[in-house]
């Protein structure tokens, strides 16, 4: 919708907030607090049928139907004025969506409407960057600023931040300012799925393209906004994101099939209806592998009673997209799209292009029958509790001084700077051009629409302040002949291209005009170019040469500012890119640039970040506790430490804190002791497992070599649920013995459990003594890892961090290992049950990083170290032998590169060593506290060592 809240200065005399005109009668009000959760009492529900038995049929159908204002400074008798009246007094509207307009003007208009209306009415409006929002329409903020209300960087760079409290701390302030001004039902957030580059609606709208994350984000947002008391309205159900048609123009169609939308488009919608989102609005969109119908979603039954209701359990209100829009007004009446609207399941018509004409045509359905009776009360029931939940019945005006301290305030501009500037993703540099270097004479190019003309001029002035003197520049733009650009790059030994495309609704337009591409790739192919993208991200792929290409997601002032400070050099640049270009850059690419700092403040800087950083996790709810240590092979860098070993006690996790290292297991204890065993010539990796396990029997199994289990790579079935069919620890080995092959060894890469089950029986038949005995003996104990151990004492249960509240054991798991297969065991085991500290883990990680020696004691020669920690097989997976190596999406994040080598453990651990940049991050957690089906703790991972590794660079300098 081409919706808005702020636009030119209101210059009227501003009236008092309004009172009840005595020709409206209203209904006593309930005694009901306003809230968005807590239970309808006796008399709020018997309100909400009172009410609902007092209105005619045509009042009825008006509660459904919405009226569109716009919030600019009218005078009574101003036509605009009368016509908005006139739908609350003569048509009875339930609510209205509020448009452009300043904040002070925008609640004087909403406490006049509700004056005149009989029922208190709903207000709504598209807030996706909050009452700042400039995207959309025909509107004066081309010209003037935003007023005082906080502009809220787009959902994309939301989603380049990767950071969920980001997520709802906006939602937050979307909601408390929108709740200030009067409005009460929040357009936002948009959850659609942006898998289409050409989209040219939702675009930067997106939270991204990965279903999961938008889905986080999403449901984030919407406990946001709804925390503030507003309700939040996802959108376009059931899915907007894969389609290059503005359905503002025309009627998109997305071709995706059932299984399609549940594996993606779907996703976010579920997870934010489970968050408790209130409203749902529809989407104009043809889905013709759905039931074959070519009709929009907004009019299909199946789509929003059978699939959003029925299947997706949506009990709120279901919004229609503005019917005014062509993707439905362009093969339809007013009438038709009306009554299939409410046939479909709508409780609300949006903006349809005559209000009088839609409500007469529902009104005529129902009396002959074609809609039910019922379906209009269960409609108008919805949007009555609505009412009474966002507070409009109760308190139907708002304080136009009180808003004043909200709206706009100091506190929330900090968060759009904070968002703005963690969303900048610098995707390419070949070059090493960012930071800028000063003192270089620079051409500034502003690339943005002729009567934009703002665009760009935050960037640019921060920039000439931060890069000195030769910097100038020049507005480009659409109709900028190839003659004039020519002429522009005299002089200039570097040329930075700041692009200003916007989102608008209704444009369909997001490209850059062909002859600026072409002349600026040519450029680009004899001097450095920068290129800034400020709206559409996706412009890169007009360029082959431009070899420095950054991402801020979004324009406006703030956005710009972000841009210019982290390309000079003067923030670090840390966003990741929520969506791909393949051919540019893939989902997850960002290249961090750290603040330069001297290397002597590299301990307190790193401290400082990561405690920022794992504190935010905790907030998060990514885990109760967790430590991190980064280190070289002489030194501790950092040890940082967060919130509580459990979230309903006191005790703070430290350095000598016991953590379930799950599948580290498989790399500290199994890993090592097979190279101790490989150094002292007792096991040969390429040597049949059979040699070493005799009674390893099966079809194939002769053909299975260790270094095939060490790479999983045996053809052995990913897990089996040991613990639900042996009774003891013999048993429970047997059942490992005599499970069969899935596949030829060699054939694939399954991770497996298993293999490392296999590894810690060849130990201890090799060695003569059991896994924990012999790694004690000979890893552990030489290393003064004196914490480190399976099954460890009862006395140590104050030191251990516990994990799973686990529904097997029917018991808070402390203290004994948390994987069920290796309990089964007898808590020793090659893939689990190991238990140590972030003190003695940094001891393991020195070692290796000094080639197999610490404080003098050689446990591993180096030729052994290089041999596990090289990828086996690199077209075959990035696995080493025992060892994971980094791929650009796993925990290693994106900074550290081979030959650095690591591993994750499922309870929330991780270690990583990068001999080539002398580093090693440790992170331990217990992110299984209370259940296992918290997964936030992959982005955590990916972010520390992101950060360690850029703080350790930049240290460098």
């Amino acid at each position: 919708m081409a919706l808005a809240a702020l636009a030119a200065a209101s210059c009227g005399r501003i009236r008092p907030a309004a009172t009840v005109s005595p020709d409206v009668t209203r209904t006593a009000t309930p005694r009901f607090t306003p809230s968005l959760t807590a239970p309808l009492n006796d008399e709020a529900r018997a309100w909400i049928e009172q009410t609902l038995a007092g209105l005619t049929l045509r009042q009825k159908v008006g509660q459904m139907t919405s009226a569109w204002v716009l919030g600019d400074y009218t005078s009574t008798s101003d036509p605009s004025y009368l016509e908005a009246v006139e739908s609350v007094t003569r048509d009875e509207v339930g609510s209205f969506t509020m448009s452009l307009g300043t904040p002070i003007e925008v609640a004087a208009k909403i406490n006049d409407l509700q004056k005149l209306a009989k029922i208190p009415m709903l207000v709504h409006s598209d807030l996706e960057p909050n009452l700042g929002r400039l995207e959309g329409g025909i509107f004066a903020p081309y010209t003037y600023g935003a007023g005082s209300a906080t502009v809220i960087p787009a959902n994309m760079a939301i989603g380049a931040t990767g950071d969920t409290s980001l997520a709802r701390r906006a939602g937050e302030i979307v909601g408390r300012e929108a709740m200030a001004v009067g409005i009460n039902v929040v357009f936002a957030p948009t959850v659609d799925v942006n898998n289409n580059p050409a989209n040219p609606v939702i675009n930067t709208r997106s939270f991204g393209e990965d279903p999961q994350q938008v889905a986080q984000l999403s449901a984030a947002f919407v406990r946001g906004v709804q925390s503030a008391g507003a309700i939040a309205t996802i959108k376009h159900f059931p899915g907007h994101g894969d389609t290059d048609t503005d359905s503002h123009l025309a009627l998109p169609v997305v071709k995706s099939n059932r299984a399609r939308l549940d594996q993606v488009e779907l996703v976010p919608f579920r997870a934010a209806i489970q968050a408790g989102a209130m409203a749902v609005m529809s989407a104009h969109i043809a889905l013709p592998a759905i039931g074959q119908d070519n009709a929009p979603a907004t009019l299909r039954k199946d789509v929003i009673t059978g699939l959003l209701r029925d299947t997706l359990g949506f009990t709120g209100v279901a919004y229609t997209d503005a019917l005014s829009m062509e993707g439905i007004g362009g093969g339809y009446t007013v009438e038709k799209s009306a009554v299939a609207a409410v046939l479909a399941g709508a409780d609300v018509l949006l903006k349809p292009t005559h209000i009088r004409r839609a409500i007469d045509a529902v009104v005529a359905a129902v009396e002959r029958g074609e809609i039910p009776m019922a379906r209009i009360d269960a409609s108008v029931r919805r949007l009555l509790e609505h009412k009474l939940r966002v507070g409009v019945i109760q308190r139907p005006f708002v304080s136009l001084e009180a808003l004043r301290d909200s709206v706009g305030a100091a506190e929330h501009r900090r968060l759009a700077a904070e968002i703005a500037q963690k969303a900048v993703t610098l995707v390419r540099d070949r070059a090493n051009l960012v930071p800028l270097a000063r003192g270089i004479p620079t051409l500034v190019l502003t690339y943005a629409p002729e009567q934009d003309i703002s665009a760009g001029r935050t960037f640019t002035t921060a920039l000439r302040g931060a890069l000195g003197g030769g910097t100038r520049a020049q507005r480009v733009g659409a109709r900028t002949p190839r003659s004039e650009l020519d002429s522009l790059g005299q002089g200039a030994q570097r040329v930075i291209f700041s692009t200003h495309g916007r989102t608008i609704e209704g444009e369909g337009k997001l490209a850059i005009a062909p002859q600026v591409a072409q002349w600026l790739d040519s450029v680009a192919a004899i001097r450095p170019v920068v290129m800034v993208s400020h709206g559409n991200p996706y412009v890169i792929r007009q360029f082959r040469n431009v070899g420095t290409y950054a991402m801020a997601f979004g324009t406006g002032a703030t956005m710009e500012s972000a841009a210019a400070l982290a390309m000079a050099g003067l923030r670090p640049i840390t966003g990741r890119s929520p969506i791909s270009l393949p051919g540019f850059y893939a989902r997850g690419d960002g290249i961090p640039r750290a603040l330069p700092f001297p290397r002597e403040a590299l301990p307190t800087v790193m401290k400082d970040s990561l405690q920022h950083l794992l504190d935010r996790a905790v907030r998060d709810s990514a885990f109760p506790g967790a430590i991190a240590v980064v280190g070289r092979k002489d030194r501790i860098l950092a040890t940082v430490s967060a919130g509580r070993l459990d979230w309903k006690e006191p005790a703070v996790p430290d350095a000598r804190t016991l953590w379930d290292m799950a599948s580290l297991t498989k790399v500290t204890a199994t890993t090592s002791s097979i190279m101790r065993l490989v150094d002292a010539g007792k096991v040969d990796i390429n040597a049949p497992v059979q040699k070493y396990l005799p009674d390893w029997q099966g079809r194939h199994k002769e053909q299975v070599l260790v270094r095939h289990l060490l790479t999983h790579s045996s053809g052995l079935i990913s897990w089996r649920p040991i613990y639900k069919e042996a009774t003891s620890p013999e048993q429970g080995m047997q059942l490992v013995l005599q499970t069969q092959l899935d596949t030829l060894p060699g054939a694939r890469m399954l991770y497996s459990d298993i293999n490392f089950i296999l590894l810690g029986l060849i130990v201890q038949r090799v060695s003569g003594q059991p896994l924990d005995v012999f790694v004690r003996e000979q890893v552990f104990g030489p290393l003064k890892m004196t914490d480190t151990q399976f099954n460890p004492d009862k006395a140590l249960l104050p030191r251990i961090a516990p994990t799973e509240v686990d529904p097997w054991r029917g018991r808070h798991i402390r203290g004994e290992v948390h994987d069920e297969n290796a309990f089964t065991l007898g808590g020793v085991s090659g893939h689990a049950g190991l238990f140590s500290t972030a003190a003695d883990v940094s001891r393991l990680c020195q070692a290796y990083l000094n080639g197999g020696t610490l404080d003098g004691v050689r446990i591993w020669s180096p030729e052994t170290i290089a041999r596990f920690t090289t990828v086996a097989d690199s077209t075959f997976s990035n696995r080493a032998l025992g060892w994971e190596t980094p791929n650009g999406m796993n925990s290693a994040g994106h900074v550290i590169k081979r030959p650095a080598f690591g591993h994750t453990g499922f309870t929330g651990t991780s270690i990583w060593i990068d001999p080539a940049n002398d580093l090693f991050v440790v992170l331990l957690s217990n992110r299984v506290n209370p259940t296992r089906q918290n997964s936030k703790i992959g982005g955590v991972r990916q972010a520390v060592a992101d950060m360690a590794a850029a703080l350790a660079a930049a240290g460098r300098l």
